[in-house]
């Protein structure tokens, strides 16, 4: 039996390790000559929030607001992703035969990345374990256990240690 594995998603946070996280998905994606996919999910504000901001200033100018703050919020990402991915792939450009894309969404990060490798039809999610204390051994980040659950891809968990 021949593993084969074309499409990677990586969906990452912006923490400290999210660069070996990132190296991790493109070393795995030269090795499989596979297109990599990075994917950040941005939070949404908790509803009983933005009730209480669209009491005080309105709910359209609220909206407004929201826009204009998520769509520069995911630039800012965007931006920092790339700034990631250039010091990634300077060491990779050798092994790199596609460049890796970017998604920036808001909302739920389990849905959203389910439907993310649903969409792009991914053999292979990569995620990484948030280190929370001495715990962090026993447990892995909520995110990552529900991925594990609920997919039906393989999941690759990076732990916090490698590359360092």
């Amino acid at each position: 039996m021949s593993i084969k594995v074309t499409r990677i998603l990586v969906a990452k946070d912006l923490s400290k390790e999210s660069s070996n996280v990132i190296r991790y998905a493109l070393e795995l994606g030269a090795k499989f000559d596979a297109q990599v996919h990075i994917l950040h999910v941005m939070p949404t504000v908790d509803t009983a929030v933005l009730n209480m901001v669209a009491l005080t200033m309105g709910p359209d100018q609220l909206a407004k607001l929201n826009a204009d703050n998520e769509a520069s919020l995911a630039e800012q990402t965007r931006e920092q992703l790339d700034e990631i991915l250039l010091g990634e792939t300077e060491l990779l450009k050798a092994d790199l035969e596609h460049p890796p894309q970017i998604e920036v969404h808001h909302g739920e990060p389990v849905p959203l990345i389910l439907t993310v490798a649903d969409r792009l039809d991914v053999d292979m999610i990569v995620l990484g374990s948030h280190s929370k204390g001495r715990l962090h051994y026993a447990f892995l980040g909520s995110v990552a256990e529900k991925i594990l659950r609920k997919s039906h891809r393989v999941v690759v968990i990076v732990p916090p240690l490698i590359g360092h």
